[in-house]
């Protein structure tokens, strides 16, 4: 197995291109939020801005408007419930899930995405449990991104910590997606790929929406042109970056994941 450590990061990383525009860099969109839930939506949106992406669009509830506004004022929405009739093709890269609900129109945006959308999907969250049905319709380029007790409900049986690495090379045997299982030391998995584990995080981010944090990085580096596999590889390490350099200035008690994307900019390495 090999480690995302700083090096393995920095040689992977593309430079900017000193004469992009907002179109170069990528647009990103998010499916996420519910009654109740719009806050997961909202850290999404704002992890993929501060991640060098150059727009998204996010489509959430009515009710997620103006507190993502009030955030993030360059962010675009959309509210309508239903994804058929919006053109995906102008979007490099979609994320889906964080705070989503399981409502059957939840069901039919997730289907809808995994069988007409060619680019690369993040699947995370509530998004998750509705993939457990669908798991047929995994590929390359989409990238799952479970905890453990997520990961068990799509195996279909018990997770151990210490099988954690055989588990998941089997669920990558069996299925042709980008494999993201969190937890100390995530594992990146993908088929025809060296297993990889980061270096990265700390339990200070083991708090209410990180993983959204996480799911909002890795699709604005899909949409920036990175490969899903690397993308997942460097959005797990910035991602853990992010929290490392935010426990230098506060307790790990006192870390929630909008601090994650505070302290993105201060990581540096995506330049």
């Amino acid at each position: 197995m090999n480690s995302i450590n700083a090096k393995w990061v920095q040689d992977n990383v593309h430079p900017r291109k000193l004469d992009g525009h907002k179109k170069t860099f990528g647009h990103v969109l998010v499916l996420a939020g519910s009654e109740g839930k719009c806050g997961a939506a909202i850290l999404t949106v704002r992890a993929a801005l501060h991640t060098g992406c150059g727009m998204v669009t996010a489509m959430v509830p009515k009710e997620a408007i103006m507190p993502l506004l009030a955030t993030n004022p360059e962010v675009m929405y959309v509210t309508q419930s239903k994804i058929e009739g919006l053109d995906l093709s102008q979007f490099d890269s979609i994320a889906i899930g964080p705070g989503l609900g399981f409502s059957e129109i939840a069901k039919s945006n997730l289907n809808y995405i995994l069988t007409h959308y060619n680019g690369p999907v993040v699947i995370d969250a509530d998004a998750l449990t509705l993939l457990a049905a669908q798991l047929h319709l995994l590929k390359p380029n989409h990238i799952i991104t479970p905890h453990p007790k997520e990961f068990a409900r799509l195996q279909g049986f018990e997770y151990f910590i210490s099988e954690r690495l055989a588990q998941a090379q089997g669920f990558s045997e069996k299925y042709p997606a980008i494999l993201v299982l969190k937890g100390k030391g995530t594992l990146v998995l993908a088929q025809h790929e060296l297993p990889m584990i980061n270096t990265t995080g700390n339990d200070g981010m083991a708090t209410a929406g990180s993983g959204d944090v996480l799911t909002g990085i890795i699709a604005s580096l899909c949409a920036q042109g990175y490969a899903p596999f690397n993308a997942a590889c460097i959005g797990v390490f910035v991602h853990g970056l992010a929290g490392d350099l935010a426990i230098k200035h506060q307790s790990k008690a006192s870390l929630v994941a909008s601090d994650i994307i505070t302290y993105l900019g201060q990581t540096r390495l995506i330049d």
